[in-house]
């Protein structure tokens, strides 16, 4: 327990500048979150350990290279890559198609969520990402905290049997309400209907991405995707939902602002 908690304080510290601030700091931010995250994604593909040493780094870096594409050439640089990573079994004999499949996923997958994370940066938009997290966190506790009290009807135990309807709801309450609530202090800044957005999304989404990642992780048969943060498991494992609600922003940000 003592080293969770020391973790969890280091990793409020180490958000908490980037989430004020933005800009530079935010950007740094994400590189983590995004390179430690995909080399968590990419190390469990089943012939990993037999992969060409430039595999992977090429694979992070297609993905780190699409924000920074200009617009007028944005589609021709996701299509090469795509096509490059469907094609790979054909010259790397230890992977088969499924892996091919897995690696596209995350091309794909974090691709958009790099390209979200662009929308972040400009002025006070960082602030939309405090929103999403007190949302985001904001739910986790609130489904937590109802499920383990009253919980008796179960979400989907063939995925996650202690996930319960009643900690859904209580979540769902409890991350609106939070983030809503101390959006306040900042709304005035930001587009106050994109806010309203989030604060009413973001924590159902929340719950969808929990289960998301661990279908992944029950499919692999592993308790969590790495042990980088004591006691908290991996990158993956405390920014999963919150990944997921960034591709719901994004979606938001394009539709609303």
């Amino acid at each position: 327990m003592k080293e969770r908690i020391i973790t969890a304080i280091c990793i409020i510290a180490a958000v908490i500048l980037p989430l004020w601030r933005g800009g530079i700091w935010l950007e740094l931010l994400a590189l983590i979150i995004l390179i430690g995250g995909g080399y968590e994604w990419l190390r469990y593909s089943h012939s990993f350990k037999q992969w060409p040493v430039w595999l992977m780094p090429a694979l992070i870096a297609a993905v780190l290279v699409t924000r920074w594409i200009p617009e007028q050439y944005f589609m021709a640089g996701i299509f090469l890559p795509f096509a490059l990573i469907w094609m790979l079994p054909i010259f790397i004999e230890s992977m088969d198609i499924e892996e091919a499949f897995y690696c596209l996923t995350y091309f794909t997958a974090f691709s958009l969520i790099y390209q979200t994370l662009g929308y972040l940066v400009p002025g006070s938009n960082h602030l939309y990402l405090v929103t999403i997290c007190l949302a985001n966190y904001g739910s986790d506790t609130g489904a937590w905290a109802v499920g383990r009290s009253i919980g008796k009807h179960k979400m989907n135990p063939r995925i996650s049997p202690k996930k319960s309807w009643e900690g859904f709801f209580g979540g769902w309450i409890f991350g609106t309400i939070l983030s809503f609530g101390l959006s306040y202090f900042y709304v005035g800044n930001i587009n106050s209907l994109l806010n309203l957005a989030l604060c009413l999304v973001c924590p159902v989404v929340a719950e969808g991405g929990d289960l998301c990642f661990s279908l992944i992780k029950r499919y692999y048969n592993i308790k969590d995707f790495s042990n980088l943060l004591p006691g908290h498991g991996g990158i993956l494992d405390r920014v999963d939902s919150l990944l997921i609600n960034l591709l719901i922003f994004g979606f938001l940000y394009v539709l609303i602002v």
